[in-house]
């Protein structure tokens, strides 16, 4: 793991579930599945004005969500997935604890 990348143990889930609920946000997300994209693609795919799109990438970029695309100054987005990675080891971890106590209260 390089010094930059989250950790599960790291991760916080109520901020970055918190960015993800927003519907305009979990959008954008979406997009940058596919590809890194710049604010102004955001804007035309989305539907969104710009200012709207930038405010929604913060939330996102303080959840640890997103990140400029590095040498691509500050317009290009891209998801991180370390972070995405690191959310599903603990949501994993979290269904496998469910699922035992369950199994508990089933005897």
């Amino acid at each position: 793991m390089s010094p930059t990348e989250v950790s599960p143990g790291q991760i916080a889930l109520r901020p970055v579930l918190a960015a993800l609920a927003e519907p305009h946000r979990a959008d954008l997300v979406r997009l940058l599945v596919a590809r890194q994209l710049r604010v102004r693609d955001m804007v035309a795919a989305t539907g969104m004005a710009q200012p709207l799109v930038s405010h929604h990438l913060k939330v996102l970029r303080e959840a640890g969500l997103v990140e400029s695309a590095p040498g691509s100054g500050s317009g290009v987005y891209r998801l991180r997935a370390d972070t995405l990675r690191a959310m599903a080891v603990r949501l994993t971890a979290l269904a496998e604890q469910a699922a035992a106590t369950a199994a508990d209260g089933a005897r």
